[in-house]
């Protein structure tokens, strides 16, 4: 196991400023193809979420691979910390294809809405994961 955490640090770093190039890098095209009137203002809109998504939904997807932070004292509290990491990783991104999804095909106010309503259940879905596993955890240790 690798003891010095910086490589990891700067490998994490790299990826999040290559996410966010992207994101950056799309809207300025497409404030360009705006200003050059190829697409309007709804559509700028449209594409901007789909990017977002999409680049957050890869971000997500990645970020069970990472550890963060010292290694946890014992195994069950790094398989805790490992089982989390997933759970919350793929929630997250199929939450964030949902909201690319949505902005590329949906009306507009149902991709407002079901874009904020895919994030919010995948966040609950991450919480009451949590909450479920600390419970039975402090269950078998009463027993």
């Amino acid at each position: 196991m690798n003891e010095n955490p910086k490589p990891r640090a700067i490998k994490h770093i790299l990826f999040a400023l290559k996410i966010a190039a992207v994101m950056i890098g799309g809207a300025l095209l497409l404030t360009l193809a705006r200003k050059q009137g190829w697409i309007d203002g709804e559509q700028v809109i449209r594409a901007n979420n789909v990017i977002m998504g999409l680049a957050l939904a890869a971000y997500f997807n990645a970020m069970p691979k990472m550890l963060h932070g010292p290694l946890p004292d014992s195994i069950p509290d790094a398989t805790m910390a490992q089982t989390l990491g997933r759970v919350n990783g793929w929630a997250m991104t199929l939450a964030f294809l949902a909201w690319a999804v949505l902005w590329a095909f949906a009306p507009q106010e149902l991709a407002q809405i079901g874009s904020i309503a895919a994030v919010g259940t995948s966040a609950a879905v991450t919480i009451g994961y949590m909450v479920w596993k600390l419970v039975a955890r402090r269950t078998a240790r009463s027993v």
